[in-house]
């Protein structure tokens, strides 16, 4: 997530046992979308995050792990964390690491604070050769992500 401020907010999502992906963790910062090669690396950081850790489902209406974020990041609910941030989501399922592959949505932010993909810029199946062709990759879908 691209914040206002400039900062960039990597949120990792896992997938429970049972249940829907899950935020999981407080995310990384990354001071600005700037520098691809440090971007790229803390995308690859959070994917093997993501791929790596079992947690158990949480009450959707009652997630203490978005709580902890909320508090981690002085906002009273979710719009207002992230209020005036763009989103890119970066998904890949490898079985070693680190990928060479993902798929990159840019997304829309909604009124509620929630996110929803911009279909017509997904891309599925993206090469890359390292971290910093991730981020610039991250970098290009941003340019079309929307507050």
């Amino acid at each position: 997530m691209l914040r206002p401020d400039g900062r960039v907010f990597i949120e990792v999502y896992s997938l429970p046992v049972q249940g829907t992906w899950t935020l999981d963790g407080i995310p990384a910062v990354v001071p600005s979308i700037e520098d691809a090669e440090i971007l790229g690396q803390a995308v690859l950081d959070g994917l093997e995050r993501s791929s790596w850790r079992i947690i158990p489902a949480p009450d959707p209406r009652d997630n203490p792990m978005v709580q902890e974020v909320l508090d981690w990041a002085g906002a009273r609910n979710w719009k207002a964390y992230t209020k005036g941030s763009r989103a890119v989501s970066v998904y890949s399922r490898y079985s070693v690491a680190p990928p060479t592959a993902v798929d990159i949505s840019p997304y829309e932010r909604e009124n509620s604070g929630a996110y929803s993909p911009i279909d017509e810029e997904h891309q599925e199946g993206v090469v890359f050769e390292g971290a910093e062709e991730l981020g610039r990759l991250v970098q290009e879908a941003m340019k079309v992500a929307r507050a």
